[in-house]
């Protein structure tokens, strides 16, 4: 009752003292007001000390799918947080877990298909829209393979056509808008090849050319490229596939790792779903040998997800960019061919990567499910990309 009378109270005098009232000016006092709620009901950044994966988005796609977003993966080091890819959903599962969006100042793409980076627009536009209200003059650091800059732009285009009438209304947008011009908070960082790709004092981010576009022309591949990434942190090491098919690159860029985050798909449900294909949709049957291929070749099925992660001797794998019927199949046809923990991850489940008792002397880092998702959660489809 205090803290509903305490907000009353500030809604007021922030009324009473606005020059601006007007839609946005008013849409800005209603987030400000938003925002400081959240912080008192937080869920959000974990604690310093360990590293955390929060799984935003874990299906494949497209098509779009009620219970699982696209994929994106939130990684959590000492409280800071980096975003690893973008898929549809993200804003929404973000907004689920109570994190303000605007506080992920870097931002991961392993690679540029639309069901990895679509939801960057909503993302982009929630940040531009609190960034303003707050008159922030942070920037967003987005870092991908090549075109990624191009494609930033684009957004920014894209999602602020809905800000320029407010910005040609003298004020309404705080400063940095002149006119309809409006500055952008996002720079693009493009990675061009294998090596070190990032560094900061928390995290140290290695880039791995993989096989997701194998049976790309050559040409095409010198303008397209595809990442896996090794995160360095300061309680273990995690490697992100994002979309590759079987890869002695990234079996070296996994090597002994803490945690392999991986794609994973099930081979007699891929063959079921192009059958259908083409008996509704009248796929030709170049196009059923193509996506057959792309699925063998660019993709990776449970036994080379094991046969990676047992060559590369990681310690855990986290299966992601699936559509299950029943996870747990997954799990035991990984486990035939890799001896240790493999875990299937729901949107929204949190996974912590701290240190653990392991009957020795000293401790190890170890990966624990240490946040579930919301039982209401519905179960899987088909599909890949």
């Amino acid at each position: 009752m205090k803290r509903a009378t305490l907000a009353q109270s500030r809604f007021r005098t922030l009324l009473a003292h606005s020059r601006l009232f007007r839609p946005f000016a008013f849409a800005a006092i209603i987030a400000a007001l938003t925002a400081s709620a959240a912080a008192q009901n937080n869920l959000s950044l974990g604690s310093s000390e360990r590293t955390e994966l929060l799984f935003l988005g874990t299906s494949g796609g497209p098509p779009l799918r009620a219970n699982r977003s696209e994929p994106s993966t939130l990684l959590i080091v000492d409280g800071r947080p980096y975003l690893i890819d973008c898929g549809i959903g993200t804003m929404k599962r973000l907004l689920q877990a109570h994190i303000d969006s605007e506080r992920i100042t870097t931002i991961f793409f392993t690679h540029l298909h639309a069901d990895h980076d679509l939801g960057l627009a909503d993302v982009m536009g929630n940040d531009f829209f609190r960034l303003r209200a707050a008159s922030s003059n942070s920037n967003i650091q987005i870092y991908g393979p090549p075109q990624t800059k191009l494609f930033v732009d684009v957004a920014f285009h894209y999602i602020t056509f809905g800000f320029r009438a407010f910005a040609a209304e003298p004020d309404s947008l705080g400063p940095g808008a002149t006119g309809t011009e409006l500055k952008s908070p996002f720079v693009a960082h493009e990675i061009q090849a294998d090596g070190l790709a990032y560094q900061d004092d928390k995290i140290r981010v290695i880039a791995g050319e993989n096989t997701h576009y194998a049976l790309m022309p050559a040409e095409s591949r010198r303008r397209m490229k595809s990442f896996s990434y090794r995160i360095e942190t300061p309680h273990g090491v995690i490697v992100f596939t994002g979309d590759t098919g079987p890869s002695d690159a990234v079996a070296r860029l996994a090597k002994g790792a803490d945690v392999l985050v991986t794609e994973v798909h099930d081979s007699s449900q891929i063959a079921n779903y192009v059958k259908a294909m083409v008996a509704t949709n009248h796929w030709p049957p170049q196009r059923a040998a193509w996506f057959i291929a792309h699925a063998r070749q660019e993709h990776m099925d449970e036994k080379e997800v094991g046969d990676l992660a047992s060559k590369a001797q990681v310690k855990s794998v986290v299966l992601y960019h699936y559509n299950p019927i029943n996870p747990a199949d997954y799990v035991a046809k990984v486990k035939t061919y890799f001896s240790g923990p493999v875990f299937a991850s729901a949107d929204l489940e949190r996974y912590c990567l701290d240190n653990a008792e392991t009957g020795g002397a000293e401790k190890q880092p170890a990966l624990r499910l240490c946040g579930k998702p919301p039982v209401d959660q519905p179960k899987g489809a088909s599909g890949i990309r």
